[in-house]
């Protein structure tokens, strides 16, 4: 099982939410230059810094995605000797980090915090952790695909 690469890949998939789901992994920052007001937004919770206090929301959606994606990665991990049931569970897993990417759309350029005002807003480095999941889903796939195809050459041959 470990000797297979696409077992590696789902790893570090897994390993990848994970840390979006318990570190504060900040993916967009804006800020209102004359007030000096704050939002960081983060995979798990959105951070409101203004001059009364700091507020805390929970980015639900964010944080079911991100889930979903890391579970449907550890099953497919677990099902090695159940090949069609991988590929299908990682055609699934495409369809959720979509699911997330609008979703950071959604909770980052969608809101327009500071509208109209002497405003500051960018993305972070780690915006760009769904594309990784992309990358390494799809290299998960290529390999379920190439031992599939493998078994099949071995069943002609006998």
């Amino acid at each position: 099982m470990i000797q297979r690469p696409q077992t590696l890949f789902f790893l570090a998939i897994t390993a990848i939410c994970l840390m979006l789901l318990f570190s504060d992994t900040v993916f967009y920052k804006a800020e209102n230059l004359a007030t000096s007001e704050k939002y960081n937004i983060e995979y798990d919770e959105t951070e409101i810094i203004a001059l009364d206090g700091e507020i805390k929301e929970t980015n639900s959606w964010l944080i079911s995605f991100a889930a979903a994606i890391g579970v449907l990665s550890l099953i497919g991990l677990l099902l090695f000797k159940n090949r069609k049931l991988q590929l299908l569970l990682s055609s699934f897993n495409y369809l959720f980090i979509l699911g997330l990417i609008v979703m950071m759309y959604m909770y980052s350029l969608n809101m327009k915090y500071f509208e109209g005002q002497n405003s500051e807003a960018s993305f972070t480095f780690m915006a760009l952790l769904p594309m990784a999941l992309l990358f390494l889903n799809f290299l998960a796939a290529r390999g379920v695909r190439k031992d599939e195809q493998l078994i099949r050459s071995m069943d002609r041959l006998r």
